[in-house]
């Protein structure tokens, strides 16, 4: 192959850039700002509420911060030193309600209207975390792997699967070895979400199988709060371009989650729990956050790899809360791969 000139190289690799640059914007219309943010957070819907956690200068805390129709508003309680895990879901009777972290006291489920007046504990919720909300019940994160369900006063409370507990594969360097069962390493469940009586949740987990980084590898499965076994929706290995699942999100009946890697690329994927299908549209950016209602999504931003640290505002990035255009969704392939 002849070599280019450097004259001609260095024009070519500028076009290459500038295609790449122009094709998200021509393929899809730019999104809408809603806010914009001091730290890097989370952002969860339900019908007209959007909600999320922001850093409030003026007293050096966190806030939930809520968007109900035009009017924002900044919730005086509860406040943290860190960013508050929350959940937007409806009540019994379908209205807008607030399942979150409180660490008033010991850290605990608290529930509230969705302005924050009325708080009540879910009892024994002590060291939970990723609280989720539907109808009657919530859903926690007790020590990181095990997933607890009861109704807002503590009864009917069980334990569901969470992350799993064994996992069968292939070695990628020992093909004679067969088929390989073990414990996995160090797993944690790192999101959940309810929508009637399902669960689904997002699990990371390292095995010795010598796939993606160190054997790490994240799913995205669901389950009945009922009783019944869960289901495998999505799995990465996670690699160089540290592949993470972000959400999970329902809606309209089917499951939505995030593609967050610069080396598999960004992507939104719908998962259709009734039929088995898979849809998916492109994802040009990071995100902390992502909530899909109807065919949009709430985004919130990263300035880049949330595992960098990189700041909000840093190299005059800001990070924002933004609404997508309608999905762009075509058929697609179950999300099973690694790097």
């Amino acid at each position: 192959m002849k070599r280019q000139p450097q004259s001609s190289a260095k024009l070519a690799a500028m076009l290459a850039t500038a295609v790449c640059l122009l094709a998200p914007t021509a393929a899809v219309a730019a999104p809408t700002t809603i806010a914009t943010l001091s730290k890097s957070t989370a952002v969860e819907a339900y019908g007209d509420v959007v909600a999320w956690s922001d850093y409030v200068t003026a007293d050096r805390s966190w806030h939930i911060v809520v968007k109900r129709g035009s009017q924002i508003s900044t919730l005086p309680s509860p406040t943290a030193t860190k960013a508050i895990e929350f959940d937007v879901g409806p009540d019994a009777r379908g209205v807008p309600t607030l399942a979150y972290v409180s660490c008033a006291g010991g850290c605990h489920v608290a529930i509230s209207a969705i302005d924050g007046s009325n708080p009540q504990t879910v009892p024994d919720s002590t060291g939970a975390s990723h609280p989720t909300i539907w109808g009657e019940h919530v859903a926690w994160v007790s020590d990181g792997t095990k997933v607890l369900v009861s109704r807002w006063d503590g009864s009917k409370r069980k334990a569901l699967a969470g992350a799993p507990h064994r996992k069968c594969y292939y070695s990628s360097l020992d093909e004679a070895a067969g088929l390989i069962c073990a414990r996995p390493r160090s797993p944690s469940v790192d999101a959940l979400q309810l929508a009637g009586r399902r669960l689904a949740l997002v699990d990371t987990f390292i095995l010795n199988d010598h796939v993606g980084a160190v054997g790490t590898t994240t799913e995205v499965r669901t389950e009945p709060i009922d009783g019944g076994g869960q289901r495998l929706v999505a799995l990465l290995g996670v690699g160089e371009g540290d592949e993470s699942w972000l959400g999970p999100s329902w809606s309209g009946g089917k499951l939505y989650f995030y593609e967050d890697s610069s080396g598999a690329g960004f992507v939104v994927y719908r998962f259709d729990p009734a039929t088995g299908a898979y849809a998916k549209a492109p994802a040009f950016s990071y995100l902390t956050g992502f909530s899909v209602v109807g065919d949009s999504a709430y985004e919130a931003t990263s300035p880049g790899d949330p595992g960098s640290g990189i700041e909000c505002g840093s190299e005059a990035i800001p990070c924002v809360v933004r609404v997508s255009e309608p999905l762009a969704l075509k058929r697609a392939k179950a999300p099973v791969h690694v790097p």
